[in-house]
């Protein structure tokens, strides 16, 4: 998500944010609640409740949004946040794709599906973490965690009266993904190799 599009975001969001800190709640308090809401989305989507998953989806993306604005204007900017902030990320995927797997645990052409865009979502994360651990900064990416919610979202929404429309967005976002974890082990590489 580029720079532009963030400054949108949180000109949006600045309500959100406002209300938040006039109740001087913690941002690691909402990073919290954003991960329970969406091991919450998980377990109704393992029930097939589609739609209820989804408007929590739709809060806990809010919630993962506003909490990082929250800190930065109330001064609490912290390492721990952002630690919490990525490791919950990826437990929020893990928790909504177990849940897509266990309702189609018995259909092994989708189970199959699930498994394979949550290890290419979970890749595009982890090369980053391993470029930035060496050293690298790798902000680059085609299908970054935004644009893979927002597939997964449409596709859940519509998905819940035309089951067609999940498998499209899963495939997306695992071509996408896979597209995107090659790109950025291609720049940092190329990076390694210039120093």
């Amino acid at each position: 998500m580029n720079e532009q599009t963030k400054s949108r975001l949180r000109v949006l969001l600045q309500p959100v944010v406002a209300l938040l800190l006039k109740l001087k709640t913690p941002p690691n308090a909402v990073t919290i609640f954003g991960l329970v809401l969406s091991v919450a989305a998980g377990f109704l989507l393992s029930r097939g409740w589609f739609l209820a998953a989804v408007i929590l989806l739709l809060l806990a993306g809010l919630a993962d949004t506003v909490d990082g604005e929250l800190a930065r204007q109330s001064n609490r900017t912290h390492r721990m946040g952002a630690f919490l902030d990525s490791s919950f990320d990826r437990l929020a995927e893990f928790s909504l794709f177990f849940g897509l797997f266990w309702f189609y645990r018995y259909s092994p052409g989708k189970a199959a599906l699930i498994f394979a865009t949550l290890f290419a979502s979970v890749a595009v994360s982890y090369v980053r973490a391993r470029a930035e651990g060496i050293g690298v900064e790798c902000r680059i990416g085609l299908f970054e965690r935004p644009i893979r919610f927002l597939f997964t979202v449409l596709g859940l929404a519509v998905g819940a009266f035309v089951p067609a429309a999940l498998v499209i967005a899963l495939w997306i976002i695992l071509l996408g993904a896979t597209f995107t974890v090659i790109q950025r082990i291609v720049y940092v590489t190329q990076e390694l190799s210039r120093r």
